[in-house]
């Protein structure tokens, strides 16, 4: 982990194009003073940004964020997301990457450390921005989790991190939950891109082209695929592959046969459903299953 004081290591810049965390949960405190620049990914774990400085906006999922000091920026599993920074600032912040098993692991009463990412998925609001209270103990706890990841060899120090990890979670969804009007409503997008998304996500299974939403948005085809393009990196189809091959993904982890997800994902054919998922994932779906479980 590199300090406030200096820029990102080269093994944080291989780490995020790898986009695989080996970890339950992980947390870098970064100051960048070079010039980055990121394409359009989404990693299968989530991640928590917490913004200190700099000027940079964050594009996720068809929108755009501005972000200002104090904000935490959440990107859910599969988000689709990148940042554009202005290298002329230092841009300062913290990072928190969380895996599924860990935000899946600990339930209380129903309630789930995911809420605060389930919540900005139902919203496709993706930045927060709580009262200034707030921030005593969450930054208190980024304090708490980067002094002992930089005493890992301390007695019992995993068991501590996690403790710490636990903590951070469960006060920032006490204060999504205390604050439904801290999720920032003001993002810059194009209401057809958008609205396209939702259409998508929502009807996954069916069969979805280019005609088709270009007739609910009533545009023009050409119109929606270069504007799509633009927001999100990713042609129409490619969106469409992604996403069905994310939710095959789950499906196949969840104990359903490769063969049963790819037509609960909307593929017609299993050889289609296999070649695309092995171009997206690396492997054939069913070497994917025997590998993870």
């Amino acid at each position: 982990m590199k300090g406030a004081g200096g820029c990102e290591s080269r093994e944080q810049e291989r780490y995020e194009k790898t986009g695989y965390l080996a970890e339950p949960y992980r947390i870098f405190h970064l100051r960048d003073c070079k010039k980055q620049e990121f394409d359009f990914h989404y990693h299968e774990f989530y991640k928590i940004i917490y913004f200190l400085e700099g000027k940079v906006d964050y594009k996720i999922e068809g929108k755009t964020y501005h972000l200002k000091p104090h904000d935490f920026v959440l990107v859910g599993a599969n988000v689709i997301h990148k940042p554009e920074i202005d290298a002329g600032i230092p841009y300062e912040r913290y990072i928190i990457y969380l895996s599924e098993e860990f935000l899946s692991e600990e339930k209380e009463h129903g309630h789930s450390l995911k809420y605060c990412f389930e919540k900005a998925q139902r919203s496709q609001n993706r930045v927060v921005h709580f009262m200034p209270e707030s921030y005593e103990e969450l930054v208190g706890c980024l304090l708490h989790m980067e002094k002992i990841v930089s005493q890992k060899e301390a007695y019992m120090s995993g068991l501590l991190l996690k403790s710490a990890f636990l903590e951070f979670m469960v006060l920032f969804n006490r204060n999504v939950v205390g604050q439904p009007r801290a999720f920032i409503t003001t993002a810059a997008y194009n209401g057809k891109v958008v609205d396209v998304i939702a259409y998508i996500q929502e009807h996954l299974t069916e069969e979805i082209n280019v005609d088709i939403l270009a007739k609910q948005c009533y545009i023009s085809k050409y119109y929606l695929m270069r504007q799509f393009k633009e927001a999100t990196g990713y042609s129409i189809h490619q969106y469409i592959n992604e996403k069905r091959i994310q939710a095959a993904r789950r499906m196949i982890l969840s104990g359903i046969p490769a063969s049963e997800a790819c037509y609960q994902c909307g593929f017609h054919d299993y050889s289609t459903f296999a070649r695309r998922f092995k171009m997206i994932v690396g492997v054939a779906p069913s070497k994917f299953a025997q590998d993870e479980h």
